[in-house]
């Protein structure tokens, strides 16, 4: 197993996991989830096996909140219960547990200590294309309480739709409390409260949640979630990265996330410079909103490649100084304009979806008929 040395500090690396692994059930201390996060952290989105990251041994003492020469004693008692701990998995009627960490070795020689996750972590962590949630290392840095770190996961994995409804048993499980603060008025206290108040103060999202009852009692949470004013965006330029950058494609991956879609960083910064030609300074929101308009449209099988070609067609609009406000979306259309969309793509797109309702032709053919389209996009834009 390969080892890849990891530099400290670094909390601006996003953190993505499966949305089964968000909502499994596990009680970790805050030190432990922070070291499995910035551990999550290192994973390269094209990775396809675990590797061993190598963390300073002095980063990892500061990680924990130790300071001065590393106490190798703590340090190596905080692996060692890390890896007694388990964490349990729901799929359907399947009902899984499993380790986080398998291995874990020191190296006074080179100072650094290697740590690699349990394989069967694989399908959570590895390769992920559709159904996970993804945020920012450093919003939960800052975090002190664990349930804090837990409730920020459940947050974000349910912020695309602005809330989200749970059972409240259901709720002490996912965020570690387990038996603890059977009543009520105690897991609000004690966890609903101070993570209310420190992930409002310390990441970026709030929420407020309201009680639902049963003859009186508490039974379920139903939490509405908003993102904090976040920084203007700036415009993104080609082969230099930033970290704004990189919260910009997070935030429009969410978007995606929700109607089960993906899009890698370059093709989003390629999008983001035609948004920006089109939408200008509110271009982030304003290309958030028109994705939305595509991606609640049955009739669009290729929403990506659709959005691409009409952010295209306004920049041609505009450079040759006509009216871009003219190519819009309605959803009970076929296509934006008849006039700048040429009508074989409008045919095609209405035998697409008479082939499609009738269901007579195999996945075979249509995705022929979908790799034709963009062929003749392509030429069609050439």
């Amino acid at each position: 197993m390969q080892a890849s040395a990891v530099q400290p500090k670094q909390y601006n690396n996003a953190v993505t996991k499966s949305n089964v692994l968000i909502e499994a059930n596990y009680k970790l201390s805050t030190l432990e989830q922070k070291i499995i996060l910035y551990l999550i952290s290192q994973i390269h989105k094209d990775d396809d096996d675990f590797k061993m990251y190598r963390l300073p041994i002095q980063e990892f003492s500061e990680l924990l909140g130790y300071r001065g020469s590393p106490k190798y004693t703590e340090l190596r008692e905080i692996t060692k219960n890390l890896m007694r701990k388990v964490l349990e998995i729901r799929e359907g009627q399947k009902f899984k547990q499993m380790s986080w960490v398998s291995y874990v070795e020191y190296d006074g020689n080179s100072g650094y200590v290697s740590l690699s996750f349990d394989p069967r972590l694989k399908p959570y962590l590895l390769q992920l294309k559709r159904e996970f949630t993804t945020y920012r290392l450093k919003n939960v840095m800052e975090l002190k309480s664990s349930y804090s770190i837990r409730m920020y996961e459940l947050l974000k994995r349910w912020q695309y739709v602005g809330g989200f409804e749970i059972r409240l048993d259901e709720l002490r499980m996912m965020v570690g409390a387990g038996n603890k603060y059977r009543e009520y008025h105690n897991f609000k206290k004690r966890v609903l409260n101070p993570a209310q108040q420190e992930i409002s103060e310390k990441t970026d999202i709030m929420f407020s949640y309201e009680e639902i009852r049963e003859k009186r009692k508490v039974v379920s949470i139903r939490f509405r979630i908003k993102e904090k004013n976040v920084e203007p965006a700036v415009e993104v330029i080609e082969g230099k990265k930033e970290d704004h950058v990189d919260d910009q494609y997070l935030q429009f991956l969410a978007v995606l996330q929700a109607y089960d879609r993906y899009i890698t960083e370059k093709q989003f910064a390629k999008i983001a410079v035609l948004a920006q030609k089109v939408f200008s300074d509110n271009w982030l929101d304003e290309l958030i909103q028109t994705t939305r308009s595509i991606l609640q449209r049955k009739d669009i099988r290729e929403p990506i490649a659709f959005l691409t070609y009409f952010l295209n067609e306004k920049v041609q609009r505009i450079q040759a100084g006509v009216n871009p406000n003219e190519v819009t979306i309605h959803k009970d259309v076929k296509v934006v304009r008849r006039e700048i969309v040429p009508d074989w793509l409008q045919d095609y797109e209405e035998k697409l979806a008479a082939e499609s309702a009738r269901s007579k032709e195999s996945d075979e053919d249509i995705e022929q008929m979908r790799r034709d389209l963009v062929e003749r996009l392509q030429k069609y834009k050439s």
